[in-house]
């Protein structure tokens, strides 16, 4: 399988951020599958349609080559569908998915799809069910320690029924206070088991650059802690996808 679903804190920015930092020779698309709307027509600058639902409504048979006509080159690259902004249309998109899109991106070798499945919701989404691994995003609370342990103690909630679904989890932490990335996998393996995680900083330029702004060079960007972590990011979800035991996806590698 190859459906990486990311969820919780900041999900639009890091699947962004994870599918800029994917190796360049992978083929790669970026789904978005926000039940309460989408963001990243408006991030990239391109018209909503094609999007998620278009391709609810004309790909009937699930054929990849018909996904694909549908998607898009954002400027920076990235091959992206978008979903619908609007709420009710992007949920009954999301839904509808699970007939022809997830099925074929859960058989599919390559493309990778970074699917962005948005926070974490007590709805049931089917590219979540189906992911062959699910990033938790999780932003340390700067309230308090006491606040961000009670946010830590949510975030097993979250991992555990994440595990439930999917092959594998990686867990990404953004800030770096009031607990330190040992500290978390420590609280994890408690919780849940060993769980990697990878740290993310608050990184409000790269996060805006992400998020459409202009101005910033590539060269510059690439410097920006936010895309340097990123690349850290991408490159313990691809061990993960390697060790799914699946011995067709190494090959395919």
């Amino acid at each position: 399988m190859s459906i990486v679903a990311v969820t919780g804190d900041a999900s639009t920015t890091t699947s962004v951020a994870l599918a800029a930092a994917w190796a360049s020779g992978d083929d790669l698309v970026l789904v978005e599958a926000d039940p309460s709307g989408g963001d990243a027509a408006a991030w990239f600058d391109m018209p909503v349609e094609p999007s998620l639902s278009s391709v609810v409504t004309r790909v009937l048979d699930g054929a990849w080559p018909d996904i694909e006509r549908l998607t898009r080159l954002a400027g920076n690259g990235l091959r992206v569908l978008p979903a619908p902004s609007s709420l009710a249309e992007a949920t009954q998109a999301v839904d509808e998915a699970a007939r022809t899109v997830v099925p074929v991106l859960s058989a599919m070798r390559t493309p990778v799809a970074i699917v962005d499945v948005g926070r974490h919701t007590p709805l049931p989404n089917p590219f979540l069910g189906a992911a062959a691994i699910t990033v938790v995003v999780h932003r340390q609370s700067t309230q308090s320690a006491r606040a961000a342990a009670v946010r830590l103690q949510r975030l097993i909630e979250h991992v555990d029924r994440a595990g439930r679904s999917t092959s594998s989890v990686v867990v990404a932490v953004i800030g770096a206070e009031p607990f330190s990335i040992a500290e978390i996998e420590r609280f994890l393996a408690d919780g849940v088991g060993a769980t990697p995680v990878v740290g993310l900083p608050v990184d409000e330029l790269a996060a805006a650059v992400l998020a459409g702004r202009t101005g910033v060079s590539a060269k510059r960007l690439g410097r920006l802690p936010l895309i340097r972590a990123a690349r850290d990011l991408a490159v313990t979800v691809d061990r993960s996808l390697q060790a799914t035991g699946d011995p067709l996806w190494k090959t395919a590698r």
